[in-house]
């Protein structure tokens, strides 16, 4: 115990008046009104991310490749149709074939066209569709993973602001107590009860929670600069996040979350639906040992016109005349044994000429559309690889690779996620521990620096005890901010773990 003295007394009524005049003081030197806050809860954070996120969106792209080649690896069953038309022009001239000449031909033009169907079935291709399917179930358990990694990734960033926003304002709280005492201190010495070492002492310590304070705004701006960048939107710095976590003491067992991470985790899932990608694989490369059947038809049809008619005419008259020769022989000899003649063409007839130009015309119109069909054609062919220099065992062999790869790692993961989950729950039971200690030093330092400012206010204590005092309870509450907020990010960490919530 020790007695007040009376100008004691009168001093601490002063420090007690200045202290309450304090807030109103600061109130009035208050700059003008902040932009609103625009609240961002954790929900519209991830909805955000997965709209926008640009490495998302690109494996989001890969779903719609998968379900093409699951589409495509169908169509396959179905027979190819082509059509083709072509148009082409011969110069007159000598035709030849090897040494054997077909004369003088005129210019010609000529048109054609071509529809065909094919089919080709073989062993692979009798497999394409599972393993289309297969794969495309890996591509969707590997989009699955990202959403997870995403979340995960997005949570975490956002307990980082939340963190840093809190340390914001235990900085502001820590400045404000600072301020306090620089008044105090020269309240103290303005009556002749301190001396300048208190009152700079407390200007120092003042001068380090301002530093403090600005350190802490450059990481809040920074998390939620980073946060923006997960979010694939920029934040603006009024954004708020209005999502709420308590602390509260995990009961979960290990084993039972171990199993629920080797049933649930996205990862593991995905890794599982590659290495069933990978099984069907090998199937597929065996199947190139079976025979292959081809089948086609086609319809095609011609058009020709001729630029020229009288070098044609002319060679139809010259091939004419030695028939119309045999003929007057023929008809000489049937004469003689009284028999019926029979009727000549003499190509020398200007009526068989202008018939043969006729039908040369006639021929001409036909042209560019107006086709000659062929008939039907039509195949099937069945072929066998005997020897392919090693490919196809080559092929067995890097899918057989591939499946081994895919199940070591679906067992390295599982291996891993054990571990991993064994290892979270002890952190999170280690970090829950921690914020429950860290609440008791907190208000330990709380209780100490009440005690100090009194006993420096009436004279009973120097200014280091109260400059130490405030430094213990500005750690404490940094350090119980932090103990919180591991808790929840090991949370998360745990969550993204088992591939579902627990809160």
């Amino acid at each position: 115990m020790f007695t007040v003295l009376p100008h004691a007394a009168r001093l601490g009524r002063r420090l007690a008046a200045l202290a309450l005049l304090g807030p109103a003081a600061l109130a009035a030197q208050q700059p003008a009104a902040a932009p609103p806050a625009v609240p961002l809860s954790l929900q519209d954070a991830l909805a955000l991310a997965r709209q926008n996120n640009p490495d998302y969106q690109a494996q989001r792209n890969d779903l719609d490749v998968a379900r093409w080649q699951v589409r495509q690896a169908n169509a396959d069953f179905i027979p190819g149709a082509s059509a083709s038309t072509s148009f082409g022009y011969t110069a007159s001239g000598e035709r030849r074939f090897g040494s054997v000449g077909f004369g003088e031909q005129p210019s010609s033009y000529s048109s054609s066209y071509d529809l065909g169907l094919s089919l080709s079935v073989s062993g692979s291709k009798l497999l394409q569709p599972r393993l289309a399917r297969a794969q495309q179930r890996a591509t969707v358990q590997r989009v699955e993973g990202a959403d997870a990694t995403l979340t995960a990734q997005v949570t975490q960033q956002y307990l980082s602001v939340l963190q840093a926003q809190e340390t914001v304002a235990q900085a502001e709280r820590d400045l404000a107590r600072t301020g306090e005492y620089v008044r105090l201190a020269q309240a103290r010495f303005d009556v002749g009860a301190g001396t300048p070492l208190d009152v700079r002492r407390a200007e120092v310590q003042q001068g380090q929670a301002e530093v403090r304070l600005v350190q802490a705004q450059s990481t809040l701006a920074t998390s939620l600069l980073t946060l923006g960048q997960l979010l694939g939107t920029p934040l603006s710095d009024s954004t708020t996040l209005s999502s709420q976590f308590r602390l509260f003491e995990p009961t979960w067992n290990a084993a039972e979350l171990t199993e629920r991470a080797l049933r649930n985790n996205p990862l593991l899932v995905a890794a599982r639906a590659t290495s069933e990608a990978a099984r069907t694989g090998v199937q597929a490369a065996r199947s190139t040992y079976l025979p292959t059947l081809s089948f086609s038809a086609g319809w095609r049809g011609y058009a020709q016109r001729y630029g020229e008619l009288d070098g044609l005419v002319s060679s139809q008259l010259r091939n004419m005349q030695p028939n119309y020769l045999g003929c007057l022989q023929q008809n000489e000899i049937r004469t003689r044994v009284g028999l019926a003649t029979s009727p000549c063409t003499n190509p020398a007839d200007p009526a068989v000429a202008a018939e043969i130009r006729n039908g040369l015309e006639d021929q001409n119109s036909a042209y560019p559309f107006d086709y000659t069909r062929q008939p039907l054609s039509a195949s099937m062919t069945v072929s066998l690889p005997i020897f392919t220099g090693l490919q196809r065992e080559l092929q067995v062999q890097r899918a057989r690779a591939d499946a081994e790869d895919a199940r070591y790692q679906v067992r390295a993961q599982e291996l891993r996620l054990q571990a991993d989950v064994a290892a979270a729950v002890r952190n999170l039971q280690t970090a829950y521990r921690t914020a429950q200690l860290q609440e008791k030093v907190r208000a330990t330092a709380a209780e100490e620096l009440r005690l100090a400012q009194e006993r420096f206010r009436y004279g009973a204590a120097n200014s280091i005890e109260v400059t130490d005092a405030q430094t213990n309870l500005a750690e404490a509450e940094r350090a119980q901010i932090d103990a919180v907020y591991n808790f929840h990010k090991s949370l998360a960490a745990l969550e993204a773990l088992l591939g579902e919530p627990l809160r």
